[in-house]
């Protein structure tokens, strides 16, 4: 085995580390707000216990107090929502990395949604605090997409790197923005990441795919080199563009590749 094909491997596993690290990041966000809730849902409880006694305490035969303790629950009541949410996040995040998972080391897993491995890849982004709040994100993911079986693992690198290498080129950017597009483009698949970015001087565009070669100060420059050998696995290619204001990088992959 060469040194790519030895490293592409290592990264590969790694990659299982990073999404389940990712889980966790959203797992413990959802534990602390339900933490959070259930300790103000116990001074709510306590609030409502002073109130409703002193209602029967002092007006026995008439609804005085009532209508303070229906405020209080009201507020319970869009908590409890809140909580819902979080906990359906944290479900939603598990079930989409179990077929992940199985694809990985079994070939004949469930076939698993192109917009669910945007997503979760979206998901475990905003982990980082820039991503999350600094970026104006745009998505143009097509409902037609069809289900994938293979290369599931390259997808999610390649569609974390390109993500990852928009969001750095965003820090300097006077109004980031993205947008990750997917679609169905005759018997392929069209993904594309654009951004904001200043991009590359037209004469490193060329090297931008090489290995250890990197724009960014203390980077290995092994991003871009790993996207183009998924893409490659998968039997397609990848585009680098930039022009007015916009840096653009496209992947094309036949579905017979991936279904």
């Amino acid at each position: 085995m060469d040194w790519e094909a030895a490293f592409f491997q290592q990264y590969q596993d790694a990659c299982v580390g990073r999404l389940l690290r990712g889980i966790i990041h959203n797992i413990n966000g959802a534990n602390q707000a339900f933490s959070l809730q259930a300790a103000l849902f116990s001074s709510m409880f306590a609030q409502a216990e002073k109130l409703l006694g002193e209602a029967m305490s002092s007006c026995p035969n008439s609804d005085c107090g009532v209508a303070p303790l229906r405020e209080l629950l009201t507020k319970r009541a869009m908590m409890v929502g809140q909580m819902e949410e979080k906990v359906a996040t944290s479900k939603r995040i598990v079930n989409r990395i179990l077929p992940l998972a199985q694809l990985y080391w079994d070939t004949h897993g469930e076939a698993v949604s192109i917009v669910d491995i945007a997503e979760l890849e979206l998901e475990i982004m905003s982990a980082d605090n820039f991503f999350k709040h600094n970026i104006d994100k745009h998505f143009d993911l097509a409902l037609d997409l069809p289900r994938i079986k293979k290369h599931c693992v390259e997808l999610h690198t390649l569609i974390h790197v390109l993500l990852d290498n928009a969001a750095y080129a965003l820090r300097e950017a006077l109004n980031p923005w993205m947008l990750l597009s997917a679609k169905c483009s005759g018997e392929s698949l069209v993904l594309a990441v654009s951004d904001s970015g200043s991009g590359v001087d037209a004469d490193v565009a060329t090297w931008i795919f090489e290995p250890f070669y990197s724009t960014r100060d203390g980077a290995l420059g092994v991003g871009l080199f790993l996207a183009k050998k998924c893409v490659g696995i998968m039997g397609g290619r990848i585009e680098y563009s930039a022009e007015d204001g916009k840096t653009t990088f496209t992947v094309t992959v036949p579905f017979k590749e991936l279904i």
